[in-house]
């Protein structure tokens, strides 16, 4: 070994077992990786800025930002809804369908995300039995398409950057729809082995009171029928009518002009409630309802104490109107208006343009901080979103545009029409994402400019050279899911594919095979809650354990990975 390949080699090792040994973040570690290549001469800074702008990298940032607009869409709001009804085997059946079916066009760990809510709200079946399920369907399902999962485009950048054309948009589908039917099979034949954990109910809710118009088109529907029974995010708590109260609510009642309904959930999804129609909360009548609330707490010197938000005349006072109220966890019956306040007590404020700069705030209030929410879209806003994102995904399969220029468009009519605001890209940018990419892709660099995967290629050729190709590839594709188990699948992916190029080389065999054996090497990640994103989500809601997943992912993975070696070879000969 020359003594550069010595510095790539120790510089790769060290970053491997950082990834495995230690808790420090990927970002800092790879950070490290780029640091000491530069600092060893062996690239410079400029070399890894064209990896930084590598066309496959830009897709996938773009991709990402561009998924925010279909995350505020009631597309997923309605799997969950239309998920969750029914039998735990066919709620099963339809939630991993449909996770799977929009993992292929989304980003899967946005689906999950979005899907964890309902899922942990609803009290018909254990949370932990249908969450793993989810997150390992989202994996399986991201793996048919290109933009399906991260894995997928990091591998695109990397065949890009060694002058290759991009990938095609289902190039994966032929072996990744097959891995999805069996991985749901194995779903299915196994839930009665998902664990059953009973999760600690969440004592931090707000009361939040909505008022039916008089014409409301709930009127005369039961509770049950006006679906006010299968909320997400909120749970009805009490009915106030005529200056009486009605607590707990039977589904069987039916509602009237003008009720009254008090609802407690977390307030960060208070859009739900705002979509219920007929009726509005009453920050919606005063028009000071936006995407930022002010979360506060009363002061013992306020003079608000004892008093009603009525009594005080609190929206004159302050340039707000109170969304919700929490009081240690108290149950508060009656109307917002009409409760007297006390000290410590929490109030969710829509406030006005003219509220931070009130000279009584300080003798009130605590304020604590901004809540950021989403205002429901329009059906018009949906349907163009969604229509939008079908239109940018045709125009690039058939090859009018590039992914990269149809997704631009995408984010640029969206920032048009205000679906998404320029403040939060810069806060959803994936700047970990792609600071690990672009240390990953100079890495690699290093070790095929160094001769560095030539060199570990032969040695690995040798082990298989009274074999074939086949098993080499096989092998490589163990040793990636190992990676991917230990590391994280991007990391996985980067820092397998120069030795996948390499070894195929060296048998003097097609490439394709190989970069296809890592790219689902590296999504195959179901015996670990740290190696995909969509694991680690589910794995910190559901009070799962870290043997879990092994014992319920082991059997998915055999099935995976005898399945990615039949079918590799045939999809994509060598």
């Amino acid at each position: 070994m020359s003594f550069d390949q010595i510095i790539v080699a120790t510089i790769f090792v060290a970053t491997i077992a950082a990834l495995i040994c230690t808790h420090i973040r990927p970002t800092l570690i790879f950070t490290a990786t780029l640091l000491s290549l530069f600092v060893s001469g062996i690239l410079t800074p400029e070399q890894s800025l064209i990896n930084a702008v590598n066309p496959g990298v830009a897709t996938l940032i773009a991709l990402l930002l561009a998924s925010r607009a279909l995350e505020r869409t009631s597309l997923l709001k309605f799997i969950a809804r239309f998920s969750l009804k029914g039998s735990h085997t066919g709620s099963l059946l339809k939630l991993t369908g449909l996770a799977a079916f929009f993992s292929s066009f989304l980003n899967n760990t946005a689906i999950v995300a979005t899907l964890i809510r309902p899922i942990k709200s609803q009290t018909k079946f254990s949370p932990s039995s249908l969450l793993m399920p989810l997150s390992y369907a989202a994996i399986l399902g991201g793996t048919t398409t290109l933009i399906g999962t991260s894995t997928n485009m990091v591998v695109n950048s990397f065949w890009m950057n060694e002058g290759n054309e991009s990938l095609g948009f289902f190039v994966f589908m032929p072996l990744g729809l097959i891995l999805v039917v069996l991985g749901i099979a194995v779903i299915l034949l196994r839930r009665n082995k998902l664990p059953q954990t009973d999760l600690q109910p969440v004592q931090n809710n707000y009361f939040v009171d909505i008022k039916l118009h008089d014409n409301s088109v709930l009127n005369g529907k039961t509770i049950e029928a006006a679906g006010l029974r299968n909320l997400h995010s909120f749970y009805l708590v009490e009915l106030l009518r005529d200056g009486r109260s009605l607590t707990p609510v039977p589904p069987s009642t039916v509602l009237q002009e003008c009720d009254r309904l008090v609802f407690t959930g977390d307030v960060k999804n208070i859009e739900e409630l705002q979509q219920i129609q007929g009726a509005k909360i009453f920050a919606d009548h005063t028009g000071l309802m936006s995407e930022n609330l002010v979360e506060v707490v009363i002061a013992e010197r306020s003079s608000l104490v004892g008093n009603t938000l009525k009594s005080s005349g609190f929206r004159a006072m302050f340039d707000a109107a109170v969304v919700g109220l929490k009081r240690n966890g108290l149950n508060i019956p009656g109307k917002l208006g009409e409760i007297s306040l006390r000290e410590g007590d929490s109030l969710l404020l829509a406030a006005g343009s003219d509220f931070k700069q009130r000279k009584n705030l300080a003798k009130h209030f605590f304020v604590i901080s901004d809540v950021v929410v989403d205002l429901p879209l329009t059906k018009k806003q949906n349907i163009g979103i969604i229509a939008g994102f079908i239109a940018t995904l045709g125009f690039s399969i058939a090859e009018v545009a590039s992914l990269f220029t149809c997704l631009c468009l995408f984010i640029s009519a969206c920032l048009a029409f205000r679906i998404l605001k320029s403040n939060e890209l810069k806060r959803l940018f994936p700047f970990d994402i792609w600071l690990i990419i672009t240390a990953a892709l100079t890495l690699a660099q290093a070790i095929t400019v160094t001769g560095l995967s030539e060199l570990i290629a032969a040695e690995i050729h040798h082990v298989f050279h009274d074999y074939s190709a086949t098993a080499a590839l096989i092998g490589l594709l163990i040793l990636t899911i190992v990676f991917t188990e230990v590391v994280t699948n991007t990391a996985a992916a980067a820092l397998m594919f120069p030795l996948s190029i390499s070894l195929a080389q060296s048998f003097n065999v097609n490439e394709l095979p190989f970069v296809m054996a890592v790219a689902f090497g590296a999504s195959a990640c179901f015996l670990s809650p740290y190696g995909y994103q969509t694991n680690l989500l589910v794995f910190n809601t559901a009070g799962y354990k870290f043997t879990d997943f092994i014992k319920f992912g082991m059997p998915i993975t055999v099935v995976y990975i005898m399945t990615c070696a039949l079918l590799i070879p045939y999809f994509y000969p060598l």
